[in-house]
C-alpha cells in the first residue's frame, strides 16, 4: 500500500498482513527493580530475524574514580543482565545480545546510541504512579528520554506477565497517530483486538460561562452530531486495516483528552497505552500527563516524518483532539 495521503497506511506492501518484528531494540538498566520490569518486557517483544537487541547501562562520568562502588560495580551488574538476556533468548541464535556500557547523561547518551544504531524502540521503566497523581518534572529521566530520544520510548510500569493483549491506542487521525497504531500492531499478536480511542475535546463548551451556554435541546443536538462525525471519521481512518482481517474496536469519549484517555485505559483494563508524537515537537501536556498517571505501560510512538510527507496534505502533529 502507498504511504502517500492521510487516509491510507504508513507500511509497506505486506506489513499488514503478516507480523513485523523490532529489529533494534534497546533497553535502559540502572539495576533498580523498575529496570528489571523493562529487561523482562522487552525480552517479550516481537524480534524479527537478525534482530538486535542491546543492554544499556549508562554511569555518571564520575563513577568508578573515588570508590569500588562504580563503574566496575556497574559493568558486573551489566553482564549479569545481559546474560540473563541470553538466556531467555536461547532459542534464537540469530538475535544479537550485546552490552553496551558508557559513561555520561543517560539520556544524552541513550539518544546518541538510538542516533547511532538506528534504534527503533527504546524500552525503559518508572516506578508506579502515586496518587493522586503529580506532574512528572521535566528533569526526570523519563520526560528527558522521551524529549530527547529520537526514537519510540516504551515506558514500563507493571511487572510483565504476559504479552500485550489489552492495548489501547489514541489517535487524532494525523500521521504520527497512524505510526503510531501501526507500530502497537506490530508489538502485539495478530489475534489480539487494538482498541482505538478517539477524543472530541469540549474543554471550550464546558468552560462557556452559564450566560453564553446554548439550550439544552442544542447543546445535545450539536453534542450528537460531533459524536457521530467523530465515530464517522475514526471508521474511514481505520477501513484499510480492517480490510487485512485485523481486529479493532472503535471508541469514541467526549471531554478533556487526559480525562478520557486515563479513565477508558482504566475501564478497559489496558496493558499497552500508545500515544503520537512528533519528532519536531517537544512532549505536549498531554504527554506529560499520559505517563504521570498511567498504571499500565505507555509507548510514545516517535518517528521522523520525510519532508515531503508534509506536502502530501497531511498537517503536522497536533493534540490527540478532534476539531
Amino acid at each position: 500500500m502507498s504511504s502517500r495521503g492521510g487516509g491510507l497506511p504508513l507500511l509497506p506492501e505486506g506489513l499488514l498482513r503478516a507480523q513485523r518484528g523490532l529489529k533494534r531494540v534497546v533497553v535502559g538498566v540502572d539495576f533498580s527493580l523498575q529496570s528489571e520490569f523493562a529487561l523482562a518486557r522487552a525480552l517479550r517483544l516481537p524480534l524479527a530475524h537478525g534482530a538486535s537487541f542491546i543492554v544499556l547501562h549508562a554511569s555518571p562520568p564520575l563513577d568508578g574514580h573515588t570508590g569500588p562502588d562504580g563503574t566496575l560495580a556497574g559493568e558486573r551488574c551489566l553482564r549479569r543482565s545481559v546474560a540473563s538476556a541470553v538466556r531467555r533468548l536461547r532459542q534464537r541464535p540469530d538475535v544479537d545480545v550485546r552490552e553496551e556500557l558508557r559513561t555520561g547523561d543517560a539520556p544524552h547518551v541513550a539518544a546518541a546510541l538510538a542516533k547511532d544504531e538506528g534504534v527503533e524502540v527504546l524500552v525503559v521503566g518508572r516506578p508506579h504512579p502515586t496518587y493522586p497523581a503529580k506532574p512528572l518534572p521535566d528533569t526526570s529521566v523519563v520526560m528527558r528520554l522521551v524529549r530527547e530520544v529520537d526514537a519510540s520510548v516504551l515506558v514500563v510500569v507493571p511487572h510483565p506477565g504476559r504479552v500485550y493483549h489489552r492495548p489501547l491506542v489514541a489517535v487524532n487521525f494525523s500521521r504520527e497517530s497512524r505510526r503510531a497504531l501501526e507500530l502497537t500492531m506490530r508489538l502485539c499478536p495478530a489475534s489480539t483486538p487494538i482498541e482505538v480511542l478517539h477524543v472530541v475535546d469540549l474543554r471550550e463548551e464546558d468552560a462557556a460561562p452559564p450566560g453564553q451556554a446554548a439550550p439544552l435541546a442544542q447543546w445535545l443536538r450539536s453534542r450528537q452530531e460531533r459524536e457521530d462525525a467523530a465515530r464517522a471519521a475514526l471508521g474511514r481512518f481505520l477501513a484499510p486495516y480492517r480490510e487485512t482481517g485485523r481486529a479493532l474496536e472503535l471508541r469514541v469519549r467526549m471531554g478533556d483528552p487526559l480525562e478520557c484517555i486515563h479513565a477508558e485505559s482504566i475501564e478497559r483494563e489496558s496493558d499497552l497505552l500508545t500515544l503520537g508524537m512528533s519528532t519536531a515537537n517537544p512532549p505536549s501536556p498531554l504527554t506529560e500527563g499520559v505517563l504521570a498517571r498511567s498504571h499500565c505501560d505507555v509507548l510514545i510512538s516517535r518517528h521522523a516524518a520525510p519532508p515531503a510527507a508534509l506536502g502530501d496534505g497531511e498537517a503536522p502533529s497536533r493534540p490527540i483532539v478532534h476539531d
